[in-house]
């Protein structure tokens, strides 16, 4: 049935993209097509992502599955209202299954802001933030298990020349929301960032963020748990379950510089767990950092409004290549509070080819160093270090 509601949704958006098209004017721009009505007052465009994925797991003491999967078949519509309105319809239908991922409407009006409802990312994070097409690396860092990620959201945007602020007050996952009856958790997210550039060639990029919520269950409950930067098969060795949570408050600490074709980037991130019953608080942290040399010459665009970097455009019909490695560090123990998540670190060499900008093919090599504890929470062999091969074929439009 779900997929034949998302057949009928996709033939509809392409009829509705066709009577456009013969009413307006059809343009191709760094890979996306965009149909915009004569007096631009509204335009619509595609989103569509297919990543398939090759993964071997080399020297390892547990059974990983190796193999192909399908990462993501993402279709979404954006779409412009009357000049001053926006909105968008993403899904994803991998693993055979349908996911609402973006959902929301916008309004415009403003100078250099706006003000979103519905459902989407809340603003912490510059790698969970950054748009799976947009990526660096495979998969984002170790300390991506922490941000909230996609909510029920009120957000506001704003931007001047170099500062960005973002703001939101969100509840849960539509996913969670359908599928409990307890009332609604709630939680307030920030993020600021500074993007000063000095010269034509140098640009620094100083973000903070914050996030303040409580557990979305009434078991007052918190699981976190991540792959090693591999999302094939049932690899989530880090696993740290935490018990009677009152609160969960996260810091975030945003850093990047970018010289020419050259991009540095890390982050740090901590999350505070203060506990019910007179249990000992929590405390996780972890943090990446990552260097990017585009071996071709081209540059990564930095957008302000966004407070984000943008997509690669090759310079000719042999595309550009790209060279990066990346350390991250993720700890899900703290001895005084008795949890024993694990710990971990990794590193990434990464390499990728924007064949154009609607294909990229990339080569990542994982080398991943495990504590005792890491180990599926007691159902794996622990202190397995092992490497990963992946590749994976990314096709966007």
């Amino acid at each position: 049935m779900k997929k034949s509601i998302v057949l009928l949704f996709i033939v509809l958006c392409v009829g509705i993209l066709s009577a456009e098209t013969s009413t307006g004017g059809t343009a191709w721009e760094n890979g996306i097509l965009k149909w915009t009505s004569e007096d631009g007052n509204f335009q619509t465009r595609l989103d569509v992502r297919m990543y398939l994925d090759y993964a071997h797991f080399l020297n390892s003491e547990n059974d990983f599955r190796n193999g192909t999967m399908l990462r993501r078949g993402r279709f979404a519509v954006k779409t412009k209202l009357w000049e001053v309105w926006n909105a968008e319809y993403d899904m994803d239908i991998a693993d055979n299954s349908v996911e609402v991922k973006d959902m929301w409407f916008s309004y415009n009006g403003f100078k250099n802001g706006f003000i979103k409802v519905g459902h989407f990312k809340v603003p912490f994070s510059l790698n969970e933030l950054t748009s799976s097409r947009l990526l660096t690396f495979m998969e984002r860092g170790y300390p991506n298990v922490f941000p909230p990620g996609r909510r029920s959201a009120l957000g506001l945007t704003k931007w001047g020349n170099i500062w960005h602020f973002s703001t939101a007050v969100y509840g849960q996952e539509l996913a969670e929301k359908e599928q409990t009856r307890i009332d609604e958790s709630i939680g307030f997210a920030g993020r600021f960032a500074l993007s000063p550039k000095i010269g034509e060639n140098l640009l620094f990029h100083l973000g903070v963020g914050g996030v303040y919520q409580t557990p979305d269950n009434d078991s007052k409950s918190i699981e976190y748990k991540i792959e090693p930067e591999a999302k094939m098969g049932d690899s989530e060795i880090l696993v740290a379950d935490i018990s009677d949570v009152e609160t969960i408050i996260l810091y975030g600490l945003e850093g990047a510089m970018k010289f020419n074709n050259f991009c540095l980037q890390g982050e740090y991130i901590q999350s505070n767990l203060a506990r019910l019953n007179d249990l000992d608080d929590v405390t996780f942290s972890g943090f990446y950092t990552f260097l990017s040399w585009i071996i071709t010459g081209e540059e990564r665009p930095y957008y302000v409004d966004e407070g984000e970097f943008g997509q690669v455009i090759p310079k000719s019909k042999k595309g550009a290549l790209e060279l990066a490695v990346r350390y991250s560090h993720l700890d899900l123990t703290d001895e005084d509070a008795l949890i024993f998540g694990g710990m971990a670190n990794n590193i990434v060499i990464g390499l990728n080819w924007y064949a154009n900008p609607n294909l990229r093919l990339m080569l990542n090599y994982n080398i991943v160093d495990n504590s005792d504890n890491a180990n599926m929470g007691g159902t794996l062999v622990g202190n397995d270090d092992f490497n990963v091969f992946q590749m994976r074929a990314v096709v966007n439009f």
